[in-house]
């Protein structure tokens, strides 16, 4: 009977990790935001719920962390609940590190030169966890930007996605590369930013990824443009992204949302540049 229970149990996990992983692909290919929006919220719970019975399962626990991170980078506008759900997606990603023995379980809390050293030891087998935490490490940090003791963390998080970039240069369709590149766009050279770094890692997402993914040009366009004080630029980006076809595989969410907020900044290019 034990081997029974045992067996059962262990179809009802696998069966709720490809429940998972299903929930997380028809959210990146679907058309309507306002559904995602007002719909994800209540599979995040259901997938609570499952961690709550299961708290060892990693590949939960890095969908979970995703799927968290993506619905507050989209839409949440609030700056409270925003550092509450991205502190979410980064415990997740961090207790799926740690159960996986990775060598950065508790690595956050170590000095620069001892998480260099961490960073070193990731092989290929670890980049899926190494990923998963240094973006919702970004995450985190963007949450909380007015925090000088978060903004520290931006070298080690910064280090992390460098290593996975380096380890496979194609990975998530080359959105490690927007990671870096934003990372990149947004700090002043004072803090590390290198805005000739950002924009040939842009380019590198955008060739990664084949032009499919639209908020390359939205990011380029309102991080690194912007920057450099660049119409000619901004307004060639915008308009790539205003007249692409958003219903590329992967990318259909992504995508809608991007449109979008190429119309809102187009809107805005007289009381930008003039």
């Amino acid at each position: 009977m034990a081997g029974v229970l045992s067996a059962c149990g262990a179809l009802v996990d696998r069966a709720t990790a490809n429940f998972a992983r299903d929930l997380e692909r028809a959210v990146v290919n679907y058309d309507e935001p306002g559904v995602v929006e007002h719909g994800l919220p209540a599979f995040l719970l259901i997938l609570e719920a499952r961690r709550e019975a299961n708290p060892d399962d990693a590949d939960l626990l890095r969908t979970l962390s995703s799927l968290t991170a993506t619905y507050a980078g989209l839409f949440i506008d609030e700056e409270a609940a925003a550092r509450r759900m991205n502190a979410r997606a980064l415990n997740y990603a961090e207790r799926a590190a740690c159960i996986d023995g990775s060598v950065l379980c508790g690595a956050a809390d170590l000095s620069f030169l001892d998480f260099e050293q961490r960073a070193e030891m990731i092989d290929s087998t670890e980049l899926e966890t190494a990923y998963s935490l240094g973006g919702a490490w970004v995450g985190w940090i963007a949450a909380h930007r007015a925090d000088y003791a978060a903004l520290a963390d931006l070298p080690k998080a910064e280090l992390l996605l460098q290593r996975v970039a380096e380890l496979s240069p194609e990975h998530d369709d080359g959105a490690v590369w927007l990671y870096l590149a934003v990372l990149n766009s947004q700090r002043p050279p004072a803090a590390g930013g290198r805005a000739d770094l950002a924009r040939s890692y842009f380019e590198r997402a955008r060739e990664i990824s084949g032009g499919r993914n639209l908020l390359v040009d939205v990011f380029m366009a309102d991080s690194y443009a912007r920057l450099m004080f660049d119409r000619e630029l901004w307004v060639e980006l915008l308009d790539r992204v205003l007249a692409a076809d958003p219903d590329q595989p992967g990318f259909v969410l992504a995508n809608q949302i991007a449109q979008a907020r190429a119309r809102e900044l187009h809107a805005q290019t007289a009381r930008i540049f003039d």
